[in-house]
């Protein structure tokens, strides 16, 4: 085995500091002058198409893309990249179907939109459990990022969390969207530039180049593994990936992203009109397919570079491979870049976040429950503030998932579908609030008690396997959970009779 460490060298830190103060700066720079709340929350509504469209893309990337994919491809093959392929298509439709009603309104959050379907109780649920949803999913990207640095410099998981969570929190609570949104541009040119650089050095490094990477992946069944056996096409809910599963997890978290997802929508919304929010969705769209199968590539590229050549230094698990790679095999002070590359990543997802979280605890509580009569001042002061304690819920958030995780054994990939599975109580909602004249507010609460059981069942048995050595597949616990509540909520509508055309309008199809 050759001499090599995991480790980085000064010249490489220094990168990555200098990357940081910049962001940190960006926050500042933007905190000048008196803002409103469509300043500090929907950036004015006037921000750049392409520039939306970037930083859609970026803040829905984030770590756990840089950490998942690789480590998936590296200790799997890349059948889930098959999923991959359809996203540009459930994106596009997922924003046909919803989108529109939320310019018709010129809402803030989508959650304004419930209330105008339904009535405030499913309004203020539903944002509850979404905000409940986005600070889990924030402590999954800490704990992502905590693997990058893990993986190249050897640092404890929980240093990591604490010094990305303060970073992000410090200029997102300066600077408010446009920080964020200008910062995404910056952090996808790195982003992107740096995966393209870690290709090229892995092309050079194997035989016959990127041929050679598919080849070798091939030869050893590593390349679609799970996609050559029969139970890849079942409904078999031990297999671990199944191509029906893999569609409906796709298809729901794009659902999501267009109909309840803050993060998403208000980028959307901090465009001009609605066609300029369809050009935003359309640069995500593009910019998805050809950005995750480069991901994957790289993955099944550093499996067949340790796999030929293993006197180098092995990752000591898949969600690592890559960071390790990074770190010995790149010389200073490239590391450093790239590996700001991935910080990147979970800094736009983490202040995408936060800043989400808080228009939508400003607006559907703090504004309507507790300060009806607030200026727009007294507004961005608590936007602000509760910006803060988002940030901090993250940090204790992260550090707990990071203890079950490892407690667990899961992938990253593993952790965060089922972390996520929360958003298939929401995104039901929507699609049926939208698509339905039938349904009232008691009538989608009686639907999101049954998805919420059919969620605690799901999960109780998934652990309930995992303990038994016998694990029920990660890719079943939302999409069983959506199916569920749709075919509840449609259920109940058979027996009603059609709302008056006068309380739907602009509100359903």
């Amino acid at each position: 085995m050759l001499d090599t460490q995991i480790g980085l060298d000064w010249s490489s830190y220094t990168v990555m500091g200098l990357y940081l103060l910049a962001v940190i700066a960006m926050g500042a720079w933007f905190r000048r002058g008196k803002v409103d709340t469509e300043t500090y929350l929907l950036g004015g509504r006037n921000m750049p198409w392409f520039v939306i469209g970037i930083s859609y893309f970026v803040s829905l990337v984030s770590t756990v893309s840089m950490v998942s994919g690789p480590g998936e491809a590296y200790e799997y093959g890349a059948a889930m990249a098959i999923g991959v392929l359809i996203q540009p298509i459930a994106a596009i439709c997922a924003f046909l179907i919803f989108v529109r009603f939320y310019f018709k309104h010129r809402i803030f959050t989508p959650f304004d939109y419930l209330e105008r379907r339904f009535d405030s109780r499913v309004r203020e649920i539903v944002a509850g459990i979404f905000c409940l949803t986005r600070i889990i999913y924030l402590g999954m990207v800490l704990f992502a990022s905590a693997k990058v640095l893990e993986g190249a410099a050897g640092w404890a998981v929980w240093q990591t969390i604490v010094m990305v969570g303060i970073i992000g929190i410090v200029y997102t609570v300066l600077g408010g969207l446009r920080a964020v949104v200008w910062t995404d541009v910056m952090q996808f040119i790195v982003l992107f530039g740096g995966m393209i650089l870690i290709a090229g050095q892995i092309a050079v490094s194997i035989p016959d180049g990127i041929t050679g990477v598919i080849d070798f992946a091939q030869s050893q069944d590593h390349l679609f593994p799970e996609a050559t056996k029969e139970s890849f096409f079942a409904f078999n809910p031990y297999v671990r990936v199944t191509l029906w599963f893999l569609l409906i997890t796709y298809f729901l978290e794009a659902l999501f992203f267009n109909s309840g997802d803050q993060i998403a929508i208000q980028r959307l919304l901090s465009t001009s009109s609605y066609k300029q929010a369809w050009r935003s969705l359309l640069t995500f769209a593009i910019l998805g397919t050809p950005f995750h199968l480069l991901v994957y590539f790289v993955g099944l590229g550093i499996y067949a570079f340790y796999m030929q050549q293993p006197e180098h230094l092995q990752p000591a698990k898949g969600d690592l491979a890559l960071f390790n790679f990074i770190a010995t095999e790149l010389p200073a002070p490239v590391p450093g870049l790239i590996l700001s590359a991935m910080l990147a990543a979970a800094m736009s997802t983490l202040d995408s976040g936060m800043n989400s979280l808080a228009t939508v605890i400003t607006k559907d509580f703090y504004v309507r429950r507790f300060r009806p009569g607030a200026t727009e001042q007294k507004q961005v002061q608590f936007s602000r503030w509760i910006t803060f304690w988002i940030g901090v819920a993250a940090i204790f958030s992260s550090l707990g998932i990071a203890n079950l995780s490892n407690r667990w054994e899961d992938t990253i990939l593993e952790a965060i579908s089922i972390w996520s599975s929360f958003t298939a109580l929401i995104a039901p909602i929507f699609l049926l609030g939208v698509t339905s004249r039938r349904l009232r507010a008691r009538h989608v609460l009686v639907t999101l008690v049954v998805a919420a059981a059919t969620l605690v069942v799901m999960l109780g048995w998934r652990i309930q396997s995992k303990m038994d050595g016998e694990p029920i597949s990660f890719l079943i616990v939302g999409p069983l959970t959506f199916v569920v509540a749709l075919i509840t909520g449609y259920g109940i509508s058979l027996f009603l009779k059609p709302l008056p055309r006068e309380e739907t309008r602009d509100l359903t199809y």
